[in-house]
């Protein structure tokens, strides 16, 4: 059967030709639908952010509260990602077989319920049990929401809609100090019951907000149309695609030029009753192709890059606040001078060892201020590469900023003051967080519609394994030397630049 492909101009005067995805999501233009899409996706991004990262701000507050030591720190700090682990190829089956929207809107409602046993967490145990569930939910729905956003995108916008999903995340990293600053120093304390509110507990059910918001728009915005298209649903896909295009071109003059779509091989359907099969059974039919040998070798690759760029990513952003904290609580004890990053370090941990448990929240809005600083400085970053990514393509963008990462991450280790380790820092978490990012460009467009959560929920899996792996290492390798962690996070970067050279040139392919 003859398909249409682009241009688009040959559809519009062969209107009976069936179209291909790339050929029918181009035709809906990019407009209003679009912008609304991104604009929906805030409140999605920052609810999964404050999963992660809004605990990092709440260890300095609450320490002493809870009477943390430097291990059960770095537990809390990874409970979020230890729940990602638990949940990443089930989620991954059923956004490729119940679909992306319903996933997302039941996840939101289950994290809505999470983020409120958060709030009234009064110990160690309960906080960190239902961090662990948010994170179950939360790696669940970022998989979710990047192949959602994604596949309302052609090959032409897919890369900068990525970019943009960064920059909302950095305006998430402005928002998360930015509360902070103002509630966590507020001198709250009461109880009910056996429930103990403070100050941080206030902040985290505040950011259950975006839950709520994000719940709403899912229960009105429609599935993707290419999982439509792979499901067999082709006439409901093309009144999607039509009424995306409607709405983008604004005009009821002009009608959407394609009439027909192509009937796309569904190579796995939905869970049906009939069937004798296991639940896990049938994780595994959706799982085993990608071990096969056409997807094996790029699952593998995939997931060992992003992993190495998260293990240093992640692991210094959850620890930058607690940085920032010593370095506040260092300069009130000694008349504001400061000093290199690693006396700092020895300081903190040393104070906490002989003078007990005690956190300065006085005065030190500058440790949030550091926070938002690195925060726009990956805006800056993300609205400058937004134009680069098309400019130099994935993979050379990839390069630069990979050397960037390391180089900074590497100096950061012989930081001689405050103000060296947060402009060290900005640079890191800034190239590292944008080369997370566009490579998840690359790795989206690697695997076909029916394997692709799965792949991506694969590919995070590692991510979240290593991420783990290096909140633990942390204190490990402080320990052993102040200089190891930041040596160690950027070996690792460089390693992956290694292996960039083996991953397919995907800037121009379209989504299978």
């Amino acid at each position: 059967m003859p398909v249409a492909t682009k241009p688009i101009s040959t559809l519009i005067e062969k209107e009976d030709l069936p179209a291909e995805f790339e050929t029918a999501i181009a035709a809906t233009k990019f407009g209003l639908f679009n912008i609304i899409l991104i604009m929906l996706s805030v409140p999605v991004f920052w609810c999964l952010q404050c999963d992660s990262n809004l605990v990092s701000f709440i260890i300095p507050a609450a320490a002493c509260d809870l009477g943390l030591d430097d291990t059960q720190k770095s537990l809390l700090n990874s409970m979020p990602f230890f729940g990602m682990l638990s949940s990443g190829f089930i989620s991954g089956y059923l956004l490729d077989t119940v679909g992306r929207r319903k996933v997302l809107f039941l996840g939101f409602c289950i994290e809505t319920l999470v983020i409120l046993g958060k709030s009234v967490s009064s110990n160690f145990a309960f906080l960190s049990l239902f961090c662990f569930f948010g994170g179950i939910i939360s790696g669940s729905l970022y998989a979710a929401m990047i192949t959602y956003i994604l596949e309302f995108h052609s090959t032409e916008y897919r890369g900068r809609v990525q970019m943009i999903i960064g920059f909302i995340y950095s305006c998430g990293h402005i928002l998360l100090p930015l509360l902070s600053s103002a509630i966590l120093p507020m001198n709250l304390h009461f109880s009910v019951s056996f429930i103990r509110f403070r100050a941080w507990n206030l902040l985290l059910l505040i950011s259950g907000a975006n839950s709520i918001i994000s719940m709403v728009a899912f229960y009105f915005l429609p599935e993707t149309p290419k999982f439509l298209m792979s499901s067999g649903k082709n006439e409901e896909a093309l009144r999607l695609f039509s009424k995306m295009h409607k709405i983008n071109i604004r005009d009821p003059t002009m009608a959407y030029p394609v009439n027909q779509l192509i009937e796309e091989i569904v190579l796995n359907k939905p869970m049906q009753s009939g069937k004798k099969s296991g639940f896990f059974s049938l994780i595994w039919k959706q799982i085993a192709p990608l071990f096969g040998q056409k997807y094996r070798g790029k699952l593998m690759l995939a997931g060992a890059i992003e992993g190495l760029i998260l293990i240093g990513t992640n692991s210094m952003q959850l620890f930058m606040p607690q940085i920032f904290q010593a370095a506040h609580e260092y300069q009130v004890a000694h008349d504001g001078q400061s000093t290199d990053l690693c006396n700092i370090l020895k300081t903190s941990t040393g104070a906490q060892q002989n003078d007990g448990c005690t956190v300065n929240l006085d005065g030190n809005f500058l440790v949030y201020l550091n926070s938002m600083t690195i925060a726009g400085v990956r805006l800056f970053g993300y609205t400058l590469c937004g134009t680069l990514i098309n400019l130099l393509g994935s993979r050379r963008l990839l390069l630069v900023l990979g050397l960037l990462a390391a180089v900074s991450i590497g100096c950061l280790a012989w930081s001689s003051n405050t103000l060296t380790t947060l402009a060290l820092s900005s640079v890191f978490l800034t190239t590292s967080d944008i080369g997370f990012d566009v490579f998840l460009t690359v790795a989206v467009v690697l695997f076909p519609t029916t394997l692709r959560a799965m792949a991506l929920s694969c590919v995070l899996f590692v991510g979240r394994c290593l991420t783990v792996c290096g909140n633990m290492l942390l204190p490990i390798l402080l320990n052993f030397s102040c200089r190891a962690p930041f040596l160690f996070f950027g070996s690792l970067i460089l390693t992956s630049l290694i292996l960039l050279r083996f991953v397919p040139n995907t800037d121009k392919q379209n989504m299978k």
